[in-house]
């Protein structure tokens, strides 16, 4: 799952001015006839020392009825939906001298059509916060539109962290879309793992996820480059996380960065590490330590005074991936400092037993291993016989067949939309290949391929497992969609040796 644009509920892309340094993605001008301007990044005038530039907009020619301004796309369009009240939040100032209102509105793409409009007052030559509601009326609802700011006269204004929300699950601020939200909670999960597994790792060291860095007011949150190609706003942080598991019912599982990233860079073990350990030790004191403390007070001023429940602690993510062949003694650093203060914590290694022996733990015992299996639906059948044949459920009665239909109807699914994918690759000119996943199952090409890789994100398998929670005591819930050789759904976190 998507966070920003996704689970997260802020409309505006790029909010920051940070996603590119040389352009202002996502961002266009706003011109009528008789009106121009241009807009550029610039360093020079950040909002402060986290958000390291603005967006300066010098209009050269405005008047009433002609503005000029700037104007946001969204994440593929801003939603517009009847009746509905938005928060629009944008920090601004302006040269010396210049103090004319600014107008902000949700607009269609032509900008025929106003659905919903109000003005700001109080432009100063110093930065400011500007925060207001937009309220559509009785519209058609679309997602052809966009967020704009304009003037009606000529003048240069600067902006940053450009804001704006729809209404949020519980209308929690800096909250969560209501629809995804919901339909989670519905899902009645056991246990959320996060901030996820590559998200937590980052490309390289400098692209993890630092817990730090994403909590308190959104201006002092700079953001990271996700490893897939975008960057992430961080405005769904640790805090926001905590909630969501709030929010679900569900128990959290809290993964800690151990000193490897996804494109092999690793911390050694003993002094180097140290740093990184003593981050986690604070990153649980925010969890679960008093409002006295120095962690659980930044908490508690965030508007949770209680201490979270936390319960599982996990250092790292897949680090059987790691050549160094360090995480046995990464992980047992991290495992000694996190029992000598917290000895009710349950911490968990990334390297199971579907690792080989010499990838796995040893100078400790793990309270937890989290089993990662990227395997094909079929293998996850075969691996399962005698297992759960026997079990009943009065909802959906023999889990066998349940399983069976599940299979069959991916395989309906995915077979038309691997030719789909094939021929398109195809067409893009890349040349015919067979390729052979781990189980040997072989594919028609790198189209199929690829899909597959997306499919197994969304197998049957979890669907059945999740059928009977008692039982098997498993739910599958992502935090954050992985790259394509590593699959997003681990089958199997256990606490006992199977």
């Amino acid at each position: 799952m998507r966070i920003d644009g996704g689970l997260y509920a802020e409309l505006v892309r790029n909010r920051a001015f940070l996603d590119d340094p040389a352009t202002p993605a996502h961002w266009s001008l706003v011109q009528a006839d008789g009106s121009t301007a241009t807009m550029a990044l610039d360093p020079k005038e950040p909002l402060n020392t986290t958000i390291g530039t603005s967006l300066r907009l010098n209009v050269t020619q405005a008047s009433t009825g002609h503005a000029a301004g700037i104007a946001n796309e969204g994440y593929w369009g801003i939603p517009v939906q009847p009746n509905t009240r938005y928060r629009a939040s944008f920090y601004a100032k302006a040269a010396p001298g210049f103090t004319a209102p600014i107008a902000v509105s949700i607009q269609s793409d032509d900008g025929r059509t106003i659905y919903a409009t109000k003005t700001v007052t109080g432009l100063t030559s110093a930065w400011k916060q500007h925060e207001l509601t937009l309220q559509t009326g009785k519209v058609t609802p679309t997602a052809k539109a966009r967020y704009v700011l304009t003037v009606d006269r000529p003048g240069t204004v600067w902006f940053s962290l450009v804001s704006l929300f729809p209404p949020t699950f519980k209308d929690q601020p800096n909250g969560f879309r209501p629809d995804i939200m919901q339909m989670m909670v519905d899902m009645k999960p056991k246990f959320l793992r996060f901030p996820g597994g590559n998200y937590l790792e980052g490309d390289q060291i400098a692209d993890r996820f630092e817990w730090k860095k994403t909590i308190g007011p959104l201006s002092d949150r700079p953001g990271h480059m996700a490893p897939w190609g975008y960057r992430s706003t961080d405005g769904l942080g640790l805090h926001e996380f905590l909630l969501w598991c709030e929010d679900m019912n569900a128990e959290p599982v809290l993964a800690v960065y151990a000193g490897y990233s996804l494109k092999g860079a690793h911390v050694n073990p003993g002094p180097d590490l140290e740093p990184y350990v003593q981050d986690a030790l604070d990153e649980i004191e925010y969890v679960m330590g008093p409002a006295t403390s120095k962690w659980g007070s930044l908490r508690a001023k965030a508007g949770h005074p209680a201490p979270f429940k936390l319960t599982y602690v996990e250092v790292g993510n897949e680090d059987w991936f790691d050549k160094s062949g360090s995480y046995d003694q990464r992980f047992a650093q991290f495992n000694t400092a996190i029992k000598a203060r917290y000895p009710q914590l349950k911490v968990i290694s990334t390297v199971g037993f579907e690792q080989p022996e010499g990838l796995r733990v040893h100078s400790v015992k793990p309270d937890v291993l989290d089993e990662h299996y990227y395997r094909t639906v079929d293998v996850f059948l075969k691996m399962a016989r005698g297992q759960y044949e026997k079990l009943r459920s009065p909802r959906t009665g023999d889990l066998r067949r349940r399983v069976g239909r599940l299979r069959n109807a991916v395989r309906a699914v995915e077979r038309p939309l691997a030719r789909r994918a094939a021929d398109a690759e195809l067409a893009r000119g890349h040349r015919r290949r067979r390729v052979h996943d781990p189980d040997g199952e072989e594919f028609r090409h790198r189209g199929h391929e690829l899909l597959r890789a997306d499919v197994r994100q969304r197998q049957p398998w979890c669907a059945a497992m999740a059928a009977e929670p008692d039982r098997l005591r498993r739910r599958c819930v992502s935090t954050g969609r992985r790259a394509t050789t590593r699959s997003n759904c681990s089958a199997r976190t256990s606490e006992t040796r199977f």
